[in-house]
């Protein structure tokens, strides 16, 4: 803080300055002046905060200098020194907000304690100011805030006692449903951020509990999996419609996100036993290997496991005598029967993935291109959620096999390769993904992936990109109609085919060929 001391008289003035311990006060700057003039310049280096000002000066009293000091919008904190208790003075002092009126002469100690006081108010008022901004900022992210306690409490490194004075927190005392929300596969080839999907799920949970809720929360927790806590109001009773609510939730997300969803919903519990309840529902959701999509409010049956015979030595003479593509059909064909059977569990899966980790082994060599593939840690993530997941594994293996046939056979197509050859042999028709992963026989969210990374470009706009070539070539090298060209590229509705090709080449198709003749 910074005090500023103006009195005419020099020894006084020097006075209050060297003779009280003003750093002990908490001033960390103090600054001298003998006149409203030089007080003005003091300004000029800096606010004061507080002002121990003479009222007798000439020139300019100290009245007048500190209705400047006002004028001007400064707070500082006014202290008047005076040799006269008058009356006009102490009515004037009140009218500039001055914090206190000191008749000289006055001990040192005196002017100390009525500054200190001062300085206190100042703390405090600096205190209140920042406990409102928290309040502002806390209103402003509200939503941000409860949804990391929430997920905080849910893990284990947040006490209920911490969020109980919180308006947008449950109340620990109650009770309410708590539901672990799976991301099962996105259906587009951009997937939202976490915070955004969170936003967008609490919305939709508003809509359809709102109702009927005191408090609903929804935070992100691992691995595209959601938790959603729904405390209803006292007397309400939703345990009988949760599953349809719900599933009117998974269908909001097919119609209107790119993305499948899977539900598991407790039974309505105590908020103090929901940490407990929330480790139970991933063990729920770790089962549902094969992708389910829908509400399981009943959880997964937990059936014996289907008896698995070990593959790796089979597999291992697939890849010698036939080859990485041959092995990686035998393997997937394995899993679509396995996961088919009606005793196939997590367990099953483990059983797999430990059979193919086998087959790794005899293929590992030093510094192969496969052996690198396994220290990466793109690798060892998807490895990790093929544990769980059959359309994870079938990548899984997709994605090394693909590594050890480009070391052993530089002559066959990567995948990407193979899209674009499929898209230009197929370029006269209409091109499906269902059809692209069919022909390469992988998962339709992996080869997007791919493609999009090697090709800077999505697998829909490549096919668009390349129609558009076509139609280019043959506008200008041809005298078919525009409309002709249109339809032998697919284009069903010619205003379409205008407004694509005009995004790509600035021009009309009909400019096109205008500019050809």
């Amino acid at each position: 803080m910074k005090l500023l001391i103006v009195d005419d008289q020099r020894v006084t003035l020097m006075g209050l300055a060297a003779n009280i311990p003003w750093q002990e006060e908490g001033f960390d700057a103090v600054d001298t002046a003998a006149n409203a003039m030089e007080a003005r310049l003091s300004f000029g280096r800096g606010a004061p905060d507080v002002i121990l000002c003479d009222i007798e000066m000439p020139v300019e009293s100290g009245i007048e200098f500190c209705r400047w000091v006002r004028q001007q919008g400064y707070g500082s904190k006014i202290i008047f020194l005076t040799c006269h208790a008058d009356f006009q003075y102490a009515r004037e002092a009140i009218e500039l907000g001055a914090s206190d009126y000191i008749v000289q002469p006055a001990a040192y100690e005196t002017i100390r304690a009525k500054v200190r006081e001062v300085a206190e108010k100042l703390g405090a008022e600096a205190r209140n100011r920042r406990w409102q901004d928290i309040g502002k900022s806390y209103v402003y992210n509200q939503k941000e805030i409860s949804s990391s306690l929430w997920h905080g409490y849910l893990l284990g490194t947040v006490n209920s006692g911490d969020f109980a004075s919180l308006p947008s927190m449950p109340d620990r005392d109650g009770e309410g449903v708590l539901a672990a929300i799976q991301i099962l596969r996105w259906t587009a080839d951009r997937k939202l951020e976490e915070d955004l999907m969170a936003s967008v799920l609490q919305s939709f949970a508003e809509d359809i509990f709102g109702a009927l809720s005191s408090c609903i929360l929804t935070s992100y927790m691992e691995a595209d999996t959601y938790a959603l806590l729904i405390q209803t109001e006292p007397g309400a009773d939703i345990s009988g419609d949760l599953n349809s609510r719900l599933q009117y939730l998974a269908d909001a997300c097919d119609v209107y996100m790119p993305c499948e969803i899977a539900l598991y919903p407790s039974k309505t519990c105590a908020i103090t036993g929901m940490p407990k309840e929330w480790r139970r529902l991933i063990n729920v959701r770790d089962r549902n290997i094969t992708g389910k999509k829908g509400v399981f409010g009943d959880g997964l049956p937990a059936e014996g496991m289907t008896d698995y015979r070990q593959q790796a030595m089979r597999w291992k003479s697939i890849l010698e005598e036939k080859g990485p593509r041959a092995m990686e059909e035998d393997a997937c064909a394995c899993l679509d029967r396995l996961a088919a059977a009606k005793g196939f569990t997590a367990d099953t899966l483990a059983c797999f993935s430990m059979d193919f980790h086998h087959l790794l082994v005899y293929l590992w060599e030093p510094k192969s291109r496969v052996a690198m593939l396994q220290q990466s840690a793109d690798w060892q993530r998807l490895a990790h959620e093929a544990m769980r997941s059959v359309d994870q594994m079938k990548e899984l293996i997709h994605l090394t096999l693909e590594c050890y046939a480009n070391e052993s056979d530089a002559g066959e197509l990567s995948v990407t390769e193979q899209i674009v050859d499929y898209i230009n042999e197929n370029l006269w028709g209409e091109i499906r993904k269902e059809d692209i992963t069919e022909h390469v026989h992988l998962n339709g969210d992996y080869i997007s992936r791919v493609f999009k990374k090697e090709m800077g470009i999505s697998i829909k706009g490549y096919i668009i990109r390349q129609k558009l070539l076509e139609a280019q070539k043959l506008l200008r090298t041809t005298s078919l109609s525009v409309s002709n060209v249109a339809v032998q590229l697919g284009y069903g509705n010619f205003s379409h085919f205008s407004a694509a090709y005009k995004r790509e080449f600035g021009i009309t198709p009909t400019e096109e060929r205008e500019r050809k003749k």
